[in-house]
């Protein structure tokens, strides 16, 4: 229930952010839809009026310099021009008109204007320019130069140029239709005001276009509290009726707890029915399908783990006959064959009869002491408890050296521990130590092997563990060998060839650590055992008793 109320609200904040997310894409593509369009109508305009003034460039009056004065006062009935002007190649300025005074006009006449950037800008490329919006004589008013090259026989012989106000009759007609009590609109450029509107919004959804023609940045800001009150009246529904849904879940959550809590308390009784071994109960569950299906599951569990009992109690006796028949029978047959194989051996002058039973009596010999490794086994982990404790890894260590040193005096055991060093491993982490060891000497065939003990603490990928590492310079591990061990289990393709390392993986496996192989340099292997590390255990309680 509680995820179902959890999942409910998730739901309403989810429509609510969803809603609020919609509402707000729409008023954004609204405000950027209408900045576009205005950019677009504003580069419309300048359009126009480049058009106007290309159109008159490009009359063949424009080159007769004798005629301009007549030809710039037919330019100027377009009522939104203010003034125009005619300026050789030379950057002299031949004719002069629009609403200044005879002095100005005057003054213009063949002044130089051959470093003005539309003059520059049209002479060397033949193109339309409109110059960037500058204040006409110091007043609030901008004005912005449009210039058109003047051709004659296919070369530039003067330009034409035009000045325009900035304003709401020339390039900005549409602007002060779209101002309302919740939008404004500004024109910039290059950080110019050329017109902002009256209206001020303080809180509002913002969108900037550019008029692909001059640059110029138009921003449209619209007004978000009509659509936050819309949003802040949906958000108090929603919240009313997840209260009233709630409300309904709760209740019958309380139900329905207490429902399943009775089932529950059944099952519960019949899962320590079975751990005690009475598979043949069955609790009383009702209330529902779904716990008819649960009963009818539980009587499967039940039978199955009936049936499970007898079979491994059944397999248990098997192990234990084979193994009885295995440990001693084989072992006293082989015995008999192994003694027999040797005295032919002993007796005959043929050397391929005797190099024959010297084979059957050395693999004679191997079975009988896998034999005995089997019973060594059998008694290491036999009612073993499987959880680590505490053990003193290094005197486990210099302990198994000793034992391997003394049974194979051919061979040089070396020993490289701390005085103390604790991990966590089973009881039977002792005899797993000393069977490495003994077969890193039986295994080898260097004629002086040797073998050497070390354990240290080590960190990988983040973890401490201390590591019980046997070397020896022997022909190596064989590799089906290692693959049986990572593996975990033995299949028809890959064997290993006794059970030493069986017995070394099942420890490592109960005391939580790691079995791991490496090539000893120049030649041999390393056997290294990774267990956790441990402190040492308060020895005050054993001293007091």
């Amino acid at each position: 229930m509680l995820v179902v109320t959890l999942a409910l609200g998730g739901v309403v904040y989810g429509q609510l952010e969803l809603a609020k997310d919609r509402a707000m894409s729409q008023v954004e593509e609204n405000v950027d839809q209408t900045a576009v369009q205005t950019a677009d109508q504003i580069d419309a305009q300048i359009r126009q009026e480049t058009d106007y003034v290309e159109f008159y460039g490009s009359q063949p009056a424009a080159s007769n310099f004798n005629r301009s004065d007549q030809f710039l006062e037919q330019i100027l009935t377009n009522p939104r021009i203010l003034a125009a002007h005619i300026v050789a190649s030379n950057g002299t300025v031949v004719a002069f008109r629009g609403d200044v005074t005879p002095e100005v006009r005057r003054a213009k006449l063949g002044d130089d204007f051959s470093n003005r950037s539309y003059v520059q800008r049209t002479t060397r490329t033949g193109d339309l320019y409109v110059t960037d919006p500058y204040r006409a004589n110091e007043s609030d008013q901008y004005v912005v130069v449009v210039s058109a090259p003047i051709f004659e026989d296919g070369e530039i012989v003067a330009v034409l140029a035009a000045g325009l106000p900035v304003d709401e009759f020339t390039f900005l007609p549409m602007v002060q239709s779209l101002e309302t009590d919740t939008r404004s609109v500004s024109v910039t450029a290059d950080g110019r005001v050329l017109y902002d509107s009256n209206t001020s919004v303080a809180d509002g959804v913002a969108s900037t276009a550019t008029v692909d023609s001059t640059g110029w940045t138009v921003r449209v800001t619209q007004d978000r509290s009509t659509l936050d009150d819309r949003l802040q009246e949906m958000a108090i529904v929603q919240a009313a009726s997840l209260v009233v849904v709630l409300a309904l879940v709760i209740g019958f959550a309380v139900w329905e707890y207490n429902a399943n809590i009775r089932q529950a308390e059944k099952l519960l009784d019949g899962f320590r029915a079975l751990r005690d071994g009475d598979y043949d109960h069955s609790p009383e569950l009702a209330s529902g399908e779904e716990w008819h299906q649960i009963r009818e599951g539980f009587d499967e569990i039940a039978s199955s783990l009936a049936d499970r009992e007898a079979e491994l109690e059944e397999r248990e006796q098997r192990l234990q006959v084979f193994n009885r028949v295995l440990r001693h029978n084989l072992r006293n047959d082989v015995t008999v064959v192994v003694n027999y194989a040797e005295f032919v051996a002993e007796r005959t002058d043929d050397p391929a009869i005797r190099e024959a039973a010297e084979k059957i009596a050395s693999h004679g010999w191997d079975l009988v002491d896998m034999s005995e490794k089997a019973s060594r086994i059998e008694t290491s982990m036999q009612g073993e408890d499987p959880g680590p404790t505490p053990v003193d890894v290094s005197a486990v260590a210099a302990e198994a050296a000793a034992e391997v040193d003394a049974a194979y005096p051919e061979a040089d055991v070396s020993v490289d521990v701390p005085d103390e060093q604790y991990a966590r491993a089973t009881p039977a982490f002792s005899a797993a130590v000393e069977n490495v060891c003994e077969n890193a000497v039986e295994h080898n065939n260097a004629p002086e092997p040797a073998v050497s003990l070390t354990v240290e603490t080590v960190v990988e990928a983040g973890a401490e563990w201390v590591r019980v590492a046997v070397a020896d310079d022997g022909p190596g591990i064989p590799e089906h060998e290692r693959i049986v061990l990572t593996e975990g289990q033995e299949t028809d393709l890959e064997h290993g060839s006794g059970l030493g390392l069986w017995l070394v993986y099942w420890v490592v496996e109960r005391s939580g650590g790691r079995l791991s192989f490496a090539e000893n340099e120049p030649r041999g292997t390393v056997v290294r055992i990774d267990l956790l590390p441990a402190t040492a255990p308060d020895r005050s309680d054993a001293s007091d008793r």
